[in-house]
């Protein structure tokens, strides 16, 4: 019989002829059994006769059994160790002759190689588990191929968040299948991927790629490495950072910082000048309230009426712009008319337009039910009524079109202004956004209308989107489509 230790216990690892009871059911205790003896002195034992020799443990499995005489000797490790017993045994009890015991003595030399072949193995078990349950635990996906090219490893992260059930066959076969674009959208060919690239010798670093997670486009940082040992390649490995929530977060820090600087750049101008308005008539009538006549007076207050209405408005889009934001302001649902809601804003901007010499048109159905905020209904019209007024020179129109589908309510309202660059299409419904051409035409605004419509539309489920005329019909339209 062949014992190894296994932490306290014994482990039968081999033998020849072992009788009932020596199997390997499990694991025995060191203490309780003869090959103890041996590990505890280090030093051969031999029992002639079991049952009357004191040293046997009373708990000691061997007295179970028919066996009557025991010679044990100490396996050692290459470094000297002692890691196990080989033993000889009997159902008789006999004398030991010198020339068995030399015969056990040599079989416990040999079997120093069995031994440091079995740790070995074991050694190499552990580690490949101790890898593999380290890889599995990672968020971060790995992937690995050897020198030939066939795929040895993808781990749980990876195989989970691209859902991947087959991961046989060679690293080419497998990165063909992966659906892979580069930041660009175009399909990733295999020879481009980090794994193949690596495979090459290439050592690859920060290339990112999109990759679809659950439905979902994600983007990964993708590391490519060799594995070396010396001058011979051994193969390749992966290693897929999923970057998604960090670039969206640097993005939100961009927008944040944007957005602050646009707000600073807000109190600056859009809230100074109303009050150095203010300011300034007030310092008139003080100087001028003994002296003059209040007919005369007439035109101070009014200027500074306008600029405190100017900054009222301004405070409470402010106001407004963040209640919808933050859901603070719920939406009073009721069966409108759409139409109804359209006319009135159009007869309120009517006067306003005509003193600027700018031509309102409507097209609008007799009736046209829909649920919505009536309140926010006239308020998203309004807004964008105000925004094509604002940039429509003297002489130009406005168009308003409502029309309905069984589907939706879709409004349109169109201008013959100065339109919109290309580029500065995907940012009019940001907040605080002032375009170019307002900024050198100091045209009134803070860049919040568009953005309080597009929330507003937003909270009844709508789209809102803006284009630019024909070239030959100029200006700008805005379309918002209202589901029913």
């Amino acid at each position: 019989m062949i014992h190894i230790t296994d932490g306290q216990n014994l482990r039968l690892i081999g033998g020849q002829a072992i009788p009932a009871g020596f199997d390997n059911r499990k694991p025995v205790p060191v203490t309780s059994t003869l090959a103890g003896l041996v590990l505890h002195t280090g030093f051969p034992v031999t029992i002639n006769d079991i049952h009357t020799d004191i040293r046997v443990p009373l708990d000691a499995p061997v007295r179970s059994t028919r066996l009557r005489c025991y010679a044990g000797f100490p396996v050692r490790d290459p470094d000297g160790h002692i890691v196990g017993v080989c033993a000889v045994a009997d159902e008789l009890a006999r004398d030991w002759l010198p020339e068995q015991l030399a015969g056990a003595d040599e079989g416990a030399q040999a079997c120093t190689a069995l031994v440091a072949e079995h740790l070995a193995r074991e050694s190499e078990l552990r580690q490949r588990v101790f890898l593999d349950t380290l890889l599995d635990s990672l968020d971060t996906g790995v992937a690995a191929c050897d020198a030939d090219g066939r795929l040895v490893l993808v781990n749980r992260s990876l195989r989970e968040r691209l859902e991947l059930t087959d991961v046989d066959g060679t690293a080419e076969e497998w990165v063909a299948r992966l659906p892979a674009t580069d930041t660009t959208g175009t399909p990733l060919s295999p020879d481009r991927t980090s794994l193949l690239r690596a495979l090459r010798g290439e050592t690859v670093r920060g290339a990112e790629n999109f990759l679809q997670v659950q439905g979902q486009r994600h983007l990964f940082r993708v590391n490519g490495h060799p594995i070396t040992y010396g001058d011979q390649q051994l193969g390749a490995v992966a290693v897929f950072h999923d970057i998604t929530a960090a670039r969206h977060a640097e993005r939100l820090q961009q927008m944040l910082s944007r957005t602050k600087d646009d707000y600073l750049n807000l109190v600056g101008h859009e809230l100074r000048t109303p009050v150095a308005i203010i300011d300034s008539y007030l310092d008139l009538l003080h100087d001028s309230v003994h002296d003059t006549a209040p007919a005369d007076l007439v035109p101070m207050i009014e200027a500074a009426r306008r600029g405190s209405e100017r900054l009222r408005r301004l405070i409470t889009a402010l106001l407004d712009l963040s209640a919808l934001d933050a859901g603070r302001s719920p939406l009073q649902m009721s069966d409108i008319d759409l139409s109804t809601v359209v006319t009135a804003a159009v007869d309120h901007v009517t006067e306003r337009a005509a003193k600027r010499n700018i031509t309102i048109t409507c097209h609008v159905p007799p009736h046209t039910p829909q649920h919505a905020d009536y309140h926010r209904m006239r308020q998203l019209i309004l807004a964008l009524l105000d925004n094509a007024i604002a940039y429509t020179p003297a002489g130009g129109t406005v168009t308003v079109t409502l029309t309905s589908t069984s589907q939706a309510d879709e409004l349109t309202v169109s201008d013959t202004g100065f339109g919109i660059p290309a580029y500065e299409q995907p940012h009019v419904f940001e907040r605080f956004f002032r375009g170019a051409l307002a900024t050198e035409l100091a045209i009134p605004g803070a860049g919040l209308g568009l953005t309080i419509a597009r929330l507003i539309t937003e909270r009844h489920d709508g789209t809102i989107t803006v284009t630019t005329n024909a070239p030959q019909a100029r200006g700008t339209s805005v379309h918002v489509r209202l589901p029913h």
